[in-house]
Parts: structure tokens; sequence; C-alpha cells
């Protein structure tokens, strides 16, 4: 048995190294040896997954923990680095490291020729070494380290190409809305230390602390001050997961190179707020307030991200928006606590949107770094690998039967109907009684309607970029070529896994490997939110119902724009400013909620009280010392002065009543 700390060494080995290449090759002008470099990139990560796979092969029912060494010890408070391998983290792990191998792969070709090519290595290595310390780590202190370090390698890797300001700002914008977020992180850390001390932090130990309030039954007491750290929890995975009102920082984030795009979607980043939401479960499953919350943010995001898919002409925008959307059902499968049911479409999710980013970067390699799809059309023939590819993960992100995301989304919705307890209560109108009014069917309905609109807008990616005549300038058509073949064999293997990673878990044939994997860690959350609404319908009738909805998304999309007739492109693909990327309005809310208020603080911190108080208080402390040093030059040592001036005050005080009439 391996020990769990070398599964991020690795990753941490291979930063180190191509760091150091990449310092030292900055001041030749060949740059490094790419194959080196690349065979590099690609060891190391590939060794994590090795040893991932090694641990979940032997791995006991109750999991592998270890402990390397003290991290803070300090009066009242210690902290370990310690390590959590259970079914959770084994999940996670496999697909993190594996999917984050075969990106780097497919990197090496799709960054061939740049001259910050293992700098960009270091970034990707450092990247899932972060993602795997978030995720293998014991307690949420060493998570939130992992999770700042994902922050960190997606501001490096979104402005990767620093010479273009707008890449430059989309990084900026990525670090600073995920540090909003990490605020809520943090105090919610300090919300359970108030309440259990530093060993809280601890996940055994919070698992075991829940238990015995709902043993103990101090559910009551406990769960107000619990409903803050879990609100602040969310605030965090909202920034992280791009949920509203913290998602306008990943449409922006397409700025960094396609890979980056695909590992921070598919594999690091985005699932770090799901997954965070899961491993503390047991805490939001007795908080039925919070989880209201969650169902709402999630369902208006999917909803809301799917319509902006809609009106996005950059192949690449239309996935980051379905990114969006994809967590919001994965956030409503957590409100509901089906938290089996929303890692595994994390799980499904990574393998067809890493496939459809890679897909999409392979269509701009072709192009010569076009992403504008209406400048695309009838790539089927010119480049049909890729075409095929984008086609499997098409079919898996929309839901057709057999592919993955149709045994993950159905889970999903059929979930939402049976757990979801939100209900308008019972009140009286005009003195009648108005029963409780359950909110089941209209989650449900949203999540229904919200797949119908996935199909529309990824139906409409393929048939303008693959279907019909090619629409860009007879000069650059000829140029068209498949990618090579290090980029095509991650993307082919990716496509089988949009195909079949669904079968994992696939109660009709009766496979229940994810399920059962799952099960030693959120079943005793989803044990304490046991569904309230018992609806009696066979799982077929969800599975058909998520069919026709595919379906029905599919036929719209081909009837719009199968014979459409796409107009010109002029200029970029989307229009300047905020609306480009349909967040202006979270980006307003944003400028005069936060950005703006905290604007005016800091003018009245600079020019009030630095400046014109500051100012005042020195102008009276200047004036106290003259004062001060002035009667200070009266007081001598010299008694004959003294005695002097002691008369001469008597004599002052004298002529003072005689001119005023008195009398001594």
């Amino acid at each position: 048995m391996i020990s769990l700390s070398l599964i991020p060494l690795f990753p941490l080995l291979g930063c180190i190294i191509l760091g150091a290449i990449a310092v030292i090759s900055s001041g030749s002008k060949k740059g490094p040896a790419e194959g080196l470099v690349g065979a590099l990139a690609v060891l190391f990560p590939a060794l994590s997954f090795a040893g991932v796979s090694l641990l979940a092969l032997h791995m006991p029912e109750g999991g592998i923990r270890e402990t390397l060494c003290t991290w803070i010890d300090i009066p009242m408070f210690r902290a370990e680095i310690g390590f959590l391998f259970d079914g959770l983290s084994r999940i996670m792990l496999l697909f993190v490291t594996g999917i984050g191998s075969l990106i780097a792969l497919y990197s090496i070709g799709y960054m061939h020729g740049d001259r910050g090519f293992a700098r960009y290595f270091a970034y990707i290595n450092l990247f899932l070494f972060s993602m795997i310390v978030l995720v293998l780590s014991d307690n949420l202190l060493l998570t939130f380290l992992g999770w700042e370090g994902v922050g960190l390698c997606s501001y490096l890797l979104i402005g990767f190409w620093n010479k273009d300001l707008n890449n430059c700002k989309a990084a900026n914008k990525a670090f600073i809305v995920n540090r909003v977020g990490d605020i809520g992180f943090i105090l919610g850390m300090l919300c359970l230390v108030t309440m259990g001390g530093a060993a809280i932090l601890n996940y055994d130990v919070l698992a075991n602390f829940i238990s015995m309030i709902i043993n103990g039954n101090h559910v009551e007491i406990v769960v107000p001050f619990l409903s803050v750290a879990g609100i602040l929890f969310f605030i965090g995975c909202t920034g992280k997961s791009a949920q509203i009102p913290l998602l306008t920082w990943l449409p922006d984030a397409m700025a960094g190179p396609t890979p980056v795009s695909a590992l921070i979607h598919a594999a690091t980043m985005v699932t770090s707020g799901v997954y965070l939401l899961a491993r503390l479960g047991s805490m939001f499953a007795i908080l039925p307030v919070v989880l209201d919350i969650i169902v709402i943010v999630g369902m208006l995001t999917a909803f809301w991200a799917a319509v902006a898919g809609l009106f996005q002409n950059d192949i690449k925008k239309v996935l980051a928006y379905s990114t969006i959307s994809q967590l919001g059902y994965m956030f409503m499968a957590s409100g509901v606590c089906a938290f089996d049911a929303s890692i595994f479409h994390v799980f499904t999710h990574a393998f067809f949107k890493a496939a459809l980013f890679l897909g999409a970067g392979a269509v701009i390699h072709a192009l010569a770094g076009e992403q504008d799809m209406r400048k695309m059309g009838g790539l089927l023939k010119k480049t049909p690998v890729t075409a095929c590819v984008m086609i499997f993960a098409f079919l898996a992100i929309v839901g057709f039967p057999g592919f993955a995301g149709f045994w993950s989304k159905d889970l999903i919705l059929e979930r939402l109907f049976t757990n979801c307890s939100m209900a308008i209560p019972g009140f009286t109108l005009f003195g009648a009684e108005v029963p409780t009014i359950p909110l089941n069917g209209v989650v449900y309905a949203v999540g229904l309607a919200t797949a119908v609109i996935t199909a529309v807008y990824m139906g409409r990616l393929i048939i303008l970029t693959f279907f019909g005549s090619y629409r860009g300038s007879k000069e650059s058509e000829e140029h068209i070529h498949e990618a090579p073949a290090v980029m095509l064999i991650p993307m082919v293997i990716l496509a089988f896994g949009a195909v079949f990673a669904g079968y994992l878990w696939a109660d009709s044939i009766g496979i229940k490997f994810f399920a059962e994997t799952l099960a030693p860690v959120v079943g005793a959350a989803q044990a304490y939110n046991a569904p309230v609404v018992t609806a009696h319908l066979n799982p077929v009738v969800f599975a058909v119902l998520g069919t026709l909805a595919a379906l029905a998304g599919m036929y719209i999309a081909y009837k719009i724009y199968a014979n459409a007739r796409i107009p010109a492109a002029k200029g970029s693909s989307a229009p300047e400013g905020g609306k480009a990327t349909w967040t202006f309005l979270f980006d307003s809310i944003h400028k005069y909620v936060g950005i703006i208020p905290v604007n005016v603080l800091a003018w009245i911190c600079d020019v009030v009280v630095d400046k014109i108080l500051a100012a005042a208080q020195w102008t009276i402390g200047a004036i106290a010392t003259i004062l001060g040093d002035g009667a200070a030059s009266f007081q001598v040592r010299k008694v004959r002065v003294q005695v002097a001036l002691s008369i001469l005050g008597l004599v002052v005080l004298m002529a003072i009543v005689l001119l005023t009439g008195g009398t001594l």
C-alpha cells in the first residue's frame, strides 16, 4: 500500500522541475525541449493517477487515514496535515488525476511552439497538486489551502497570455470574485471553531458532532448557529462553482488556453463547491433553510445560464454557460440531500465536458484560432474525428438514452421530485383554510425545462460548427486540418467515457457501483433528511420524460438552425462590453452593492480620516506642544527667579483687583 502523501507529491515535484526548466530556459532563444517538458508534464499526473487507482482497488470500507505532520500548534488551536481517502475522495481523485493527465497530454499538441511551454505545464501540475490537496485533506483548514491554491492557479492560467490586456482583466476578475466567496469559507470555519473548538474542523470530528446533536435531541439549540456557518460555506461554494450571484468570472475565464478551460470546468476548480457540499453533507442535512436556499440558487442558475447559452456565438462561451447550468443541477441535487446523485453528475460531467472543450480546442486549432461559430460550418467532413467526439459528448450532455448524462441527469430530476420538501405553508384566506402547497413539482418542471433548453443551445453549437457549408474565408478553408494524434487520443478516450461512464450507476441493469461507493460517506447525511414528499412513480417515468425533453430540444434546434441563414459575422464573436457575456446584470449588482460602497468607504478613510482628521489632530497636537514648551520655559530651577516671578504674579493680581473695584 502506497502512502497517501505521494498522491499530491508527484504533481508538486512536476511543478518544481518544470518551473526550474522554465526559469533556466527563459533567457534562451530556442526555449526548452518540448519533448522532454511534455513527457515530464504528463508523467507526474499519470503517476498520481496510478497511485489513486492502486489505492482505490485496495481501499477498506472505512477508508484510509494518514497524518503527515503537525501544521499549527499554538495554545487553544492545533491543526495537522492529514489525508482522508474514502469513497468520496476516491471518486473525485480518479477523474481529477485521470482527466488531468489526458488534458496535459492534449496540451502538448495545443501549446506546441508557445514561448511559455514549460511555464504552462508547471502551472498545470501546480493546479492538479492544489486540487488533490483540496480533495484528499481530512480537515477544513487544509481543504482551504487547496481551495486557495486552485484559485491562484486559475489566475495564472486564465491570464497566461498576459500580453493581451483582456486576458489580464479576466484573470483579475476570476481571482477577485473567488476571494469574495472565500471570505464566506473563512467565516464559516470561524463559526464552527466558536462552537466546537479547533478539532471540529476535522471532518470525522464534525460528523461525530452532528451525530451527537441528533442523538441527543439538541438540534433546535444548535441549528441556528450551524445555519449561519452553512450559509457562509455555501457563499464560498457559489464563488468556486460559479453560482448566482458570483458567476460572472467563469464566462470571462475563457480567455486562457482551451485546455485550461477543460481543466477548470471538468476536473478541478468548479467542482470544488459541489465536493464541499457533499463532504459537509451531514451538517447541511439538518439545516432545512440552508438546503432550500441551495435549491433555489441552483435552480435559478441552471435556468438562467441555459438561456444565456442560446445567445453566445463564441464556441467556448457556449460551453462556459453550459458548465454553469450543469453545476446548477448539481447544487439542486445537493439542496435535496441527493449528494450521491450530485457527485455522480460531477463524475459524468467531467468526461463529456472535457471532451466538448478539447473538441472545441481542436476546432479552434484547425481554424487557426477562430472561435466564432458563425464563421464555421461543414467541419464534419474536414475534421471527422473531432466531430464524432463532440457529437458523442453532445448526446451525453443532453441526456440521450444510453449516454452518460442520461443516467446522471435523470437521476437528479427524479430526486428533485421525490426528495424536495420545499412548500408554501398553509394559511387562512377569507376564512377558508388553504393547505400546504408542495413545490417539488415546480422545481422538477424548471429542471426539465432547463434540459430542453440545454438540448437547444448544444444542438445549435453542433449544427453551426459541423453541418451545412463552411462560412469562413476560402483562404482559411484550405488550411483546415484534423488535430494531431497527441490531441485526438485524449479526446477519443474522453468520448468513450462520455458514452459509458453512466453505467457505473445503472439501476435498470443492476449496476450500483457508484451508489455503493458513496453510501458510507453520504449515506448518514441523506438519512438525516429523508424525503418528505413520497412520489409513487416508476423511475422509468422520469427517464421517459427526460428523454422526451432531450429529443424536443434537439428537434427545436434542428428546425431553427439546420436550414437557417446565418448572418455574416463582423468583428469579434460577441459585442464589446458587459452585455457580451450576459453577466451585465450581476456585474451591475457587484458594482453598486460591492464595488461602489467599498470605494466610498475607502475614500472616506483616505480623505476624511487620513487627511482631514489627521491634519486636525496634528494641528491640535502642534498647538499643545507649542503652548506646553512655552510654559515649560518659565519653569526654571533658580530660586531667586521663581521668587521674583511669584512676586510679579502677586503684583499683577493686586493690580487687576484694584482696577476692577475689588478689595483685597
